[in-house]
């Protein structure tokens, strides 16, 4: 059952990422520097933790992700994760990208380069040509909630996707009820359901394998102070 539940887990942390990272943070720094910090649960069980880094300077961002997962049963390691992200954008499109990923042993990367006012995206699978803004999985801007592909980036997938508006909901994180707005995001593969806050600042995921089990991101207590509950 745990094997099945965590190659099911996979697949939706592969559409997860994204690199997954936010026009709005719990902390902000000097220098239009922003970072967040969420703990990953499977069911309540804390697997792991997703940080994100993004600077801003005249209308480009750059951004790291570096998250870590690690699934116990009985006390014993059954699965592993790690995926590390740079991700530079301009006007709200991505400009370059280049990812490294370890799912238990299986490597994947992708890098990029422009081609003909194209992005030309390389992984293992090869290169493919995008056109237009393209745009990740990157729940920090709110401008995906309009977005109709999306790019995977761990798999290098151009992924058709859906959203649906839910609107104001109660949310409760690390025991504090928070007014959210919810949206859900479908693609092929999984649905995610993304809840923010009135000023769209990325509050919580939740998404849920075909076993029942879910994965689950929550800001980390110390990241959260600011966000208020309206």
């Amino acid at each position: 059952m745990i094997i099945t539940i965590v190659r099911e887990m996979l697949l939706v942390i592969s559409v997860i990422f994204l690199a997954g990272i936010y026009q709005t943070a719990w902390a902000t720094g000097n220098s239009g520097e922003q970072n967040l910090a969420f703990d990953v649960y499977l069911d309540d069980t804390l697997i792991g933790n997703h940080e994100v880094t993004i600077k801003r300077q005249n209308g480009t961002k750059s951004v790291v992700t570096e998250a870590d997962f690690k699934v116990r049963f009985m006390f014993v390691p059954v699965y592993s994760y790690s995926h590390e992200s740079r991700e530079f954008w301009k006007d709200g499109c991505l400009e370059k990208i280049r990812t490294a990923t370890n799912d238990n042993g299986d490597e994947y990367y992708i890098k990029t380069s422009h081609s003909d006012n194209a992005l030309e995206i390389q992984t293992n699978e090869g290169p493919q040509l995008l056109e237009g803004c393209v745009r990740t999985y990157a729940y920090w801007d709110p401008e995906l909630l309009n977005s109709e592909r999306l790019l995977n980036t761990q798999t290098g997938e151009y992924q058709e996707v859906s959203v649906v508006d839910h609107g104001m909901n109660e949310l409760v994180v690390n025991g504090i009820t928070y007014n959210a707005r919810k949206y859900r995001l479908v693609s092929e593969e999984a649905t995610i359901d993304l809840w923010y806050t009135r000023d769209m600042r990325w509050l919580a995921l939740e998404t849920e394998t075909k076993s029942g089990a879910r994965l689950r991101y929550l800001p980390e207590m110390q990241t959260i102070a600011g966000i208020g509950k309206s």
